[in-house]
């Protein structure tokens, strides 16, 4: 949803709102983040699967 909040901001502001000015560029940088980071439902998944079935999980940088 914020991906696609955002992408339509750009389209009704145009190239001019990632003037450096107008700070928009920390909005679109936060949602990014956001997106990328594991949601809670993948955490308690790894948890759920080491508890019944004794499967360690994968190391990744969000483990």
């Amino acid at each position: 949803m914020a991906l696609d909040i955002t992408a339509r901001v750009f389209e009704v502001t145009g190239a001019r709102s990632t003037a450096e000015k107008y700070r928009f560029d920390r909005f679109w940088r936060n949602v990014r983040t956001h997106t990328l980071h594991d949601p809670v439902f993948y955490k308690a998944k790894e948890v759920g699967e080491f508890v019944l079935n004794d499967k360690v999980p994968v190391v990744s940088l969000y483990s």
